[in-house]
């Protein structure tokens, strides 16, 4: 069998795809479906029990369930983004960055040679979306998808535990809550609601801070990429005896290589 590395980045990326649509949407819509479950559970047939050990559906019903998570998924991906936007600007901001001041002064620099405008004219946003779609267009992509599939994991996973454990504190206060087993029926305290609703709230909690970091990774790697590779395309790092950065220039092609051409003594070029 051949090797073709076409049909290997083809597959690559349809399999990269397919788990941002599982981790980005399926798992976060079926954690919000559930709690929708909940808060029908709750409000329209409280005291009826939900029977776990009864519990059979067929695969038009399990299809269903996934389209509908699915759905769910990117509303709650939509409500992450109207909650969590703007770690550009808290990272690349000129004057109160949480990035380090040479990194934000080298992005917007970078950002400016690239567009050929005038740096006051680039806001934060401006300048990532910059730096990150160089990056891509140069196929230097280093860990980017990794962080975009996380960042979009954590972001809509934590909305739905948070909207789960609002869902369970709805049924806790609604009397008459109980779960059918197989050995009979087994009535839940609200204690015990409580309980549940404060750890799936402490793992949404837990999952914020993963997403605050994959999201600072996101942004810090492509903006450090971008300079890197412009830097590059320019000239060559190197190091001076002092241990001081400094750029070499490559040497022009032959085609843009300037004849020199003798002169005379009164400062006259001769012609050949």
């Amino acid at each position: 069998m051949n090797y073709n590395p076409m049909q290997k980045s083809k597959l690559m990326g349809n399999l990269a795809f397919t788990l941002y649509e599982v981790l980005g949407y399926l798992l976060p819509g079926g954690v919000t479906f559930f709690a929708f479950i909940v808060i029908y559970w709750a409000l329209f047939v409280p005291g009826v029990p939900p029977g776990i050990a009864s519990f059979q559906v067929g695969p038009v019903t399990w299809t269903a369930a996934i389209l509908v998570s699915y759905i769910l998924g990117h509303a709650a991906q939509a409500v992450g983004n109207l909650c969590f936007h703007g770690v550009e600007s808290t990272l690349l901001a000129p004057q109160n960055g949480s990035a380090p001041k040479w990194m934000r002064e080298r992005a917007r620099q970078t950002a400016s040679e690239i567009l050929k405008v005038n740096s006051d004219q680039l806001n934060p946003r401006w300048i990532f979306s910059t730096l990150d779609e160089y990056a891509v267009q140069t196929g230097k992509l280093g860990d980017r998808d990794l962080f975009v599939y996380r960042e979009g994991f954590y972001r809509g996973t934590l909305l739905s535990l948070f909207f789960l454990s609002a869902a369970i504190l709805v049924r806790m206060f609604v009397p008459s809550a109980s779960i059918m087993f197989t050995k009979g029926l087994s009535p839940i305290s609200r204690w015990e609601l409580f309980t549940t609703a404060a750890v799936i709230s402490g793992i949404g909690y837990l999952f914020l801070n993963r997403y605050k970091r994959f999201a600072e990774y996101r942004v810090t790697q492509s903006v450090i990429a971008a300079i890197v590779i412009h830097t590059l395309s320019l000239g060559r790092i190197s190091t001076t005896a002092d241990h001081t950065p400094s750029i070499e220039l490559p040497p022009p092609s032959p085609g843009q290589t300037s004849q020199t051409r003798p002169t005379e003594a009164n400062g006259k070029t001769t012609l050949p």
